[in-house]
């Protein structure tokens, strides 16, 4: 007896070509998808660090704002009145008590002169703008060292200035650091700050030998303010940021920051 194949194998194999087409279909559909959402992502952080680049660029201008209000209204006015508090110091040689009130208020405005500098310091650093951020942080390191007694040391390797976004954002960072370092290591003995350009990229490095903290605590207990100021700006140069500290071991803060404009991811030249 004759038998005859019947070809179920043939139409289960159709079957499952079909089968395959339509899911590399809906595959290569998915994928398209995904990599749209991908492309839309990248375009969203893209704007983000703009807006971020901006909103920074912004401020710097308003404290720079700010900085000569106070200079042009406060201080100026300061130093007037010290100056008249100076005449009347002279014309009241034969008068002790007199005299003494005079000597007072002249102390009194001398210190508002000086605390008027220190804010416009700290709203927009003059020396930044005009020698830049070397001699900025060997001026802050030794005020740091007469103030603390604290032992400091700079390594610089800066032949030329990059971008004025940079050094703003690395002053910013650095200034960060030894704010940080005055809070939370009064008990640190030696402080040594390392900056340098290649030509590619700036680099700078904070480093004490203080306490030290344990970093993954501070950022789950969200006490990581600074940190996160400091992060960002360097995020927004497309600069790399990295605090490492355990307890008793001291803290140092480095970041990297490109100036080639191919690696930059946002902010503006000099």
């Amino acid at each position: 007896m004759r038998q005859t194949e019947i070809p179920l194998r043939r139409n289960f194999d159709g079957l499952n070509r079909q089968q395959l087409l339509i899911y590399a279909r809906e595959l290569g559909e998915h994928r398209q998808r995904e990599r749209g959402l991908e492309h839309t992502i990248s375009q969203r952080e893209q704007q983000m660090r703009e807006l971020a680049a901006a909103s920074i660029a912004a401020q710097e201008e308003e404290r720079q704002y700010i900085a000569f209000e106070v200079h042009d209204r406060i201080a100026q006015t300061l130093a007037a009145a010290f100056q008249q508090l100076q005449t009347l110091e002279s014309m009241t040689q034969t008068d002790p008590k007199t005299r003494q009130v005079a000597v007072r208020a002249s102390s009194l405005v001398r210190e508002a002169i000086r605390e008027s500098r220190n804010i416009m310091n700290d709203l927009h650093p003059p020396v930044l703008d005009e020698f830049g951020i070397a001699p900025l942080i060997e001026e802050e390191l030794r005020s740091f060292q007469e103030q603390t007694h604290c032992q400091v040391r700079f390594d610089v390797d800066y032949p030329k200035r990059p971008p004025s976004d940079v050094e703003m954002a690395l002053y910013r960072i650095f200034h960060e650091a030894l704010i940080n370092i005055r809070r939370h290591a009064p008990g640190a003995r030696k402080v040594t700050v390392s900056l340098a350009y290649t030509g590619q990229a700036v680099s700078l490095q904070v480093q004490d030998d203080g306490p030290g903290f344990d970093v993954e605590e501070a950022l789950q207990a969200k006490r990581v303010g600074g940190l996160m100021s400091m992060r960002r700006r360097a995020d927004i140069l497309g600069g790399q940021f990295e605090i490492i500290s355990s307890l008793s071991q001291g803290t140092r803060v480095s970041v990297l920051v490109p100036v080639n404009g191919n690696n930059r991811k946002g902010g503006q030249g000099r």
